[in-house]
């Protein structure tokens, strides 16, 4: 069955497919946002018919005939069905309708997603508050054994009566082990669904900082979670106990319960004196790990460089932070100090309530331990709240600037635009580069076909690398238009990128992974595509399969030009129609670089090319050419000033 299919296909890509067996499996493709719950993604159901394997996708539906479809997973070099009907073993997909499903970010806007993680905390969590009732049996008890118990002359009544409560306690443990585990169940799911969501941010991001924004905004949003369950099951107790007080006490539950009001008034003052040292501690606790990781990155250099200078700032800004941490230690001691002082004086207050009830008759004498037990948890369920209350509001802040920070820009490009199967044309209307507030190139129009070459030329800091990234729709073009096409670039479906257009500077690197994996991510899966590609790439090196997957491909021993010419020929095996190179010689010598391009363009004459280069020797390559001058007309800026005598 298709729907079952499909089931199948969704819990293997992380999304959760619900329907009845009375809708049509036409009305289920149709409206497939309708069947799956997700609420950061939309989805969208893309099918094609299979023309090279290459362009399969990890996990995919195939339409067999009516009614009949199947799932399949790729497996390093070949497919394995994971439906119920598996084929025969010369099974082909070529000339097979292939169904997948695309997914895109219902918002971006960083509060829309604050406000859904607010409202991830589980329901579940309201389980526990019936459980509350099993607080109970502690003081139960011993209200039984001293009023009761203690005076019976059989052991056998001592032992049927504690046989109970024991019984009681391990459903009471049972209850609560189930609970946890459904509440725990929905913070995994909800955890994985938002890792998923800043995986795809942190594709789009323009964060210098975004490895350690994404990694607070999933640790904040988790103990956000849990701190929320916590802190409902600390009001069920507070207010459990707070009604056995005043019933056991009486009218001289009031001494109690005005200690408790002002000592709660205390604890949230005491508690959130230091909530914006916090505040700041955890941003310079950010800026460390960013310092450190630079100095590793960069460590090469240290060297060759005054490094006393820089250790002497990370000395100065350590001096700060280390200070500032001493200074929040101290507020935790006090705090802790405040709780063991609130133990004594608490019990002092009970005890005085409890003479004097005493006193009236209200309260028996063999009830006192139980009244003990019972202010001893109503303390502790306030001061836990107080804990948790301030742990929501320091994880909710760091959610909420983490998801500022990271969504203030991004490159995100839609997926409900206009596809394009092949670029034959790209069109430059008006287009003007002010890399630093110089207009380089002004109102410059042109049109490239499929099978130009085009040089972009320049001095450094010209724009050049500044007018590629517009082509690609990598940076935003402040001035005129882009068409693939006679279409905007901005309206292009983000599929199109994937499929139709290469991308290459010198930052880019390999992906952490083994190298296979890394030519996965360019649809090459074939063992002997890849070897031939490496061979082809770095001929003086003699490697086998086992190559492919033994370390970390940036741990492999390539030179810079031989990392460069895999990285950029693995982006190319896709046969894009615009492919847009960033100086992709400049770790290569002139002959060489020259050679490895005249192939390239040999091998993709179906292109348009676009090729920045400070390297004279390619300028002939090409039949069409951009030239960038730094020396055009200066930007105009005007600026407000007051009249004369104003």
């Amino acid at each position: 069955m298709p729907a079952n299919a499909l089931a199948i296909y969704c819990k293997r890509i992380g999304a959760q497919l619900t329907y009845s067996d009375d809708v049509s499996v036409s009305d289920i493709f149709q409206n497939i946002n309708s069947y799956i719950a997700d609420d950061y993604f939309k989805y969208k159901v893309n099918s094609f018919v299979c023309t090279k394997i290459s362009e399969l996708p990890d996990v995919f539906i195939v339409e067999n005939k009516a009614d009949d479809f199947g799932v399949y997973e790729r497996v390093v070099d070949g497919f394995c069905c994971i439906s119920n009907n598996p084929p025969k073993e010369d099974y082909s997909f070529l000339g097979k309708k292939i169904i997948i499903l695309r997914s895109y970010p219902k918002s971006l806007d960083a509060l829309v997603i604050y406000n859904l993680i607010r409202k991830k905390v589980p329901k579940a969590s309201m389980l526990f508050i019936p459980l509350v009732v099993f607080s109970l049996l502690i003081p139960f008890y011993s209200n039984i054994f001293n009023s009761r118990l203690v005076y019976s002359s059989s052991l056998t009544s001592v032992l049927y009566i504690t046989i109970l409560f024991v019984f009681f306690v391990l459903l009471e443990m049972f209850f609560r082990i189930a609970v946890y585990k459904s509440v725990e169940r929905m913070n995994v799911k909800n955890s994985v669904m938002l890792n998923n969501f800043i995986v795809y941010i942190l594709s789009v991001t323009s964060d210098k900082t975004a490895l350690s924004t994404s990694r607070t905004i999933e640790t904040s949003a988790s103990l956000y979670w849990k701190a929320s369950s916590t802190a409902i099951v600390d009001i069920s107790l507070l207010v459990a106990f707070f009604i056995c007080m005043v019933f056991m006490l009486g009218e001289y539950s009031f001494l109690l319960s005005l200690y408790y009001i002002i000592f709660s008034f205390f604890c949230v003052y005491s508690r959130f004196e230091s909530y914006q040292k916090a505040i700041k501690k955890i941003g310079l606790v950010g800026e460390k790990i960013i310092e450190h990781f630079s100095l590793h990155s960069n460590r090469a250099q240290t060297l060759y460089s005054n490094f006393d200078t820089l250790r002497h700032e990370l000395f100065i800004r350590d001096n700060v932070s280390e200070g500032l941490n001493g200074s929040l230690n101290l507020h935790n001691h006090q705090w802790a100090e405040i709780l063991k002082l609130n133990s004594f004086i608490s019990m002092a207050v009970m005890y005085i309530a409890c003479y004097l009830s005493v006193s009236d008759g209200n309260l028996p004498v063999s009830a006192i331990i139980a009244v003990m037990i019972i202010n001893s948890r109503l303390s502790s369920a306030i001061t836990a709240l107080v804990g948790n209350v301030y742990n929501i509001r320091m994880n909710l802040y760091q959610v909420k600037s983490g998801l500022l920070k990271l969504m203030e820009k991004n490159e995100c490009r839609g997926g409900d635009k206009v596809y394009v199967s092949h670029i034959d044309c790209l069109c430059l209307e008006n287009i003007t580069i002010e890399p630093h507030g110089r207009a380089t190139l002004s109102s410059y129009n042109a049109k490239f076909y499929t099978g130009d070459v085009v040089t972009v030329l320049g001095s450094v800091g010209a724009g050049k690398s500044t007018l590629l990234r517009c082509i690609v729709g990598k940076n935003e073009l402040q001035h005129g238009v882009i068409r693939y096409n006679k279409i905007n670039a901005y309206n292009i479906d983000i599929l199109t990128y994937q499929k139709e257009i290469a991308f290459y500077d010198t930052s880019f690197s390999f992906f952490h992974g083994s190298l296979r994996f890394n030519f996965n991510l360019y649809g090459v899966y074939d063992s002997d595509r890849i070897l031939e590609i490496i061979h082809d790439c770095c001929p003086k090196l003699n490697v086998d399969s086992a190559f492919l997957d033994e370390m970390n491909a940036d741990d492999l021993f390539f030179s810079a030009g031989e990392k460069q010419k895999l990285i950029i020929s693995m982006i190319l095996e896709k046969k894009p129609s615009l492919i847009v190179l960033d100086e992709p010689t400049a770790f290569m010598q002139g002959n060489e670089g020259l050679a490895f391009i005249k192939r390239l363009v040999e091998r993709h004459r179906g292109a348009i090319f676009f090729i920045a280069t400070h390297d004279s020797m390619l300028k002939q390559i090409g039949n069409k050419s951009i030239h960038i001058k730094q020396e055009m007309m200066p930007k105009k800026i005007f600026i407000n000033t007051p009249a004369v005598g104003a």
